[in-house]
């Protein structure tokens, strides 16, 4: 269920590359991460004055909501804002998804702007196995089955049962749950399973879709480069794409490595270490794209036309290596790769980063994987979804193969709803260069569940508060869920 270069992220799947040859080390990147982080949200307060407090506390949650004889609890973090709050004004509850939560997100944005005007109490939760929010002492295969997302509903309902009864007034007040990316996917997911509990939902670039081949994503990539960096830079990039693929073909392993500097451990004779490169130089275009802003894809376009490039793949491999700083090669080994989310401590880089953790959703719930099997992008056809089901056996104990990850898919399809969630009071917003847009909800659902597609945003674009740069577009669908929560809460 959002990137940008400079900051973990958390919401993309595809391949991954560690930068350095420690590949134990915390400060690992990958290219995973970049597309999975806490939605940037941007705007606070008008003029000088700052947000008020935001306050961190922890909530009892049972470990398995479905298994009465199972009494074992941990600690869910949260963090709430009261500062506009009016007694019996609506809750607005932010809901985290597979990232750390911070109090930025309750204290600026579009969300915080709706509760300052309806005298809203703000929380934002943080979902269970992310951030600090630990129900295992570990994150070995057998403590990952309590992570899913039926758990993590029912974390959210006991969440608001609980919250009603301690706010002062709050006991017949509305809940407004707004969720960004896969925490999206989760709010329209609740208004489904626990309509009592909510009074409508803003889901904003939300996947609805299990799919396990996940060709649209590298589509869309490469539809938005092209629609605003324009032809040529988007064709310089599959031109060398396509002469990288035809060098390892001829056997040129020293001549790609040298241009994309890559590791020694790195062996492009490999299958899979030929796949994760593929993958993970796909990625760093679609890092840029999925959270894009004014310039972003504009300065890729400008590194990938410089007409210092000797050639298509140089041009290609220099935007790749540009961002390496002080680590000096890229780690696209897929043996790396694994032996680094293997790890099970949650002090280790494979927990800090969410991966490990995301990961196995991914084999046990969605698939989403960001494969080159479509002809109708840029990157190549050097990374199928072999790749990502061999890692999915290879970080869990063997637990996983091709069937269990294509019926774990369909499993939540059938208990979710796919293309027909069937709810309603749930507004879906998607910006149009997000990738993630081809397995959201784009037309209206129905009539208490409308959907819009926003030109030129990219994902969770529409979070941040109004401003004056906003497209008209832009600005309607922010009025809109606004006129939407009035109504839910009337």
């Amino acid at each position: 269920m959002r990137s940008s270069l400079a900051q973990v992220c958390l919401l993309a799947l595809v391949g991954v590359c560690v930068l350095g040859q420690q590949t134990d080390s915390p400060r690992a990147r990958s290219a995973w991460e970049r597309l999975h982080r806490e939605p940037p949200i941007h705007g606070g307060p008008s003029g000088a004055k700052k947000a008020g407090p935001v306050t961190t506390s922890y909530i009892m949650q049972r470990l398995d909501h479905f298994d009465p004889q199972n009494v074992n609890t941990w600690s869910m973090r949260y963090m709430e804002n009261g500062e506009h709050y009016q007694p019996g004004g609506p809750l607005f509850i932010y809901v985290g998804g597979e990232w750390e939560i911070s109090e930025d997100s309750i204290s600026r944005g579009h969300v915080y702007d709706m509760a300052n005007q309806l005298g809203g109490y703000l929380f934002y939760t943080e979902h269970r196995f992310y951030g600090k929010s630990h129900p295992t002492v570990d994150l070995r295969t057998d403590k990952l089955k309590y992570l899913n997302i039926d758990q993590a509903l029912a974390d959210l309902a006991h969440f608001v049962v609980e919250q009603r009864k301690r706010i002062p007034g709050a006991q017949e007040s509305g809940v407004i749950m707004v969720g960004g990316s896969y925490s999206a996917t989760m709010v329209a997911w609740f208004r489904q399973k626990y309509p009592h509990l909510v009074s409508g939902a803003w889901a904003s670039s939300a996947p609805v879709f299990a799919k396990v081949d996940f060709t649209e994503y590298k589509e869309i990539v490469s539809e938005s480069i092209r629609l605003v960096g324009g032809d040529n830079c988007a064709s310089r990039i599959e031109r060398g794409i396509k002469q990288t693929e035809e060098l390892l073909q001829n056997g040129e392993y020293t001549r790609v490595a040298e241009e994309f500097k890559l590791c020694s451990d790195v062996d492009l004779s490999k299958a899979l270490d030929r796949m994760n490169f593929f993958s993970s130089i796909s990625d760093e275009f679609a890092g840029v794209v999925q959270y894009h802003s004014t310039g972003d894809i504009e300065g890729v376009c400008k590194v990938i036309e410089d007409e210092a490039n000797t050639g298509d793949m140089q041009a290609v491999a220099r935007f790749v290596t540009q961002g390496l700083g002080s680590f000096n090669c890229n780690n696209y080994a897929y043996k790396a790769m694994v032996d680094f989310y293997k790890n099970t401590a949650w002090d280790h880089g494979a927990a800090q980063s969410s991966m490990r953790q995301w990961l196995y959703q991914t084999c046990a719930e969605y698939g989403w994987y960001q494969v080159s099997g479509s002809p109708d992008q840029i990157f190549g056809s050097s990374f199928p979804v072999d790749v990502f089901i061999k890692l999915c056996g290879d970080l869990y104990d063997g637990f996983f193969d091709e069937t269990r990850v294509q019926n774990n898919a369909e499993r939540t399809n059938v208990i979710y709803g796919g293309w027909n969630p069937e709810v309603s009071k749930v507004f879906f917003t998607h910006g149009h260069l997000d990738p993630w847009r081809a397995m959201g909800i784009q037309t209206d659902l129905n009539e208490q569940s409308p959907a819009v597609v926003i030109p030129g945003a990219s994902h969770c674009a529409d979070l941040s508060s109004l401003t004056p740069q906003d497209s008209a577009e832009m600005r309607q669908a922010k009025e809109k869920i606004l006129e939407l929560v009035k109504q839910w809460l009337a």
